[in-house]
């Protein structure tokens, strides 16, 4: 979660020394926005509910709405990034049962989500095993990658300016709207 906050924060900041500004983000236009806000509460609900095959296929429902989200906006600056992190996520979860994490001793588990990592684990290199210590967290690489797209995003979202406004010929944008 620190991971992820810090990307909002770290992109904004980027995007705001860059020249962009916090009324930008009315003009940013995202498609399935309804699939990204399911895909967040199927995410927050199968994490949650305990341990089990139940709580698990809600977790997979999530970070597939969460895929198919971030696909159908592969057009937006750092969303590919987003994708290819979740996705990264997804296969580590579904094939394990679970994403296995180094901090946790093994068969431990933090509800469906999370398992200290076991020897019939298949990705454990993508698993949580990368530990942040200013931010107290244990993440996977897809982890990384998504919060790479993340501040990406902030940023891109916070430099975009409206389609209409006049370039001189010649010109290029900082980043792609």
């Amino acid at each position: 979660m620190w991971l992820s906050l810090g990307a909002v924060a770290a992109g904004g900041l980027a995007g705001l020394l860059m020249g962009g500004r916090i009324d930008n983000l009315r003009r940013v236009r995202l498609h399935w926005v309804g699939v990204l806000l399911a895909g967040a509460v199927c995410e927050f609900v199968g994490s949650r509910s305990g341990s089990g095959s139940a709580g698990l296929a809600v977790l997979i429902a999530g970070y597939v709405l969460l895929v198919g989200f971030a696909l159908r906006n592969l057009t937006r600056p750092g969303l590919v990034l987003i994708a290819a992190g979740l996705m990264a996520n997804l296969v580590v979860i579904g094939l394990d049962h679970g994403m296995p994490v180094r901090s946790l001793a093994p068969g431990l588990t933090d509800g469906p989500r999370h398992h200290g990592i076991v020897p019939g684990d298949r990705l454990t290199g993508l698993a949580d095993v990368v530990h942040l210590g200013p931010l107290g967290e244990t993440v996977s690489a897809g982890d990384l990658v998504l919060a790479v797209g993340i501040a990406t995003a902030t940023a891109a979202a916070l430099l975009s300016r409206p389609r209409s406004a006049a370039r001189p010929a010649g010109s290029i944008d900082r980043w792609p709207t």
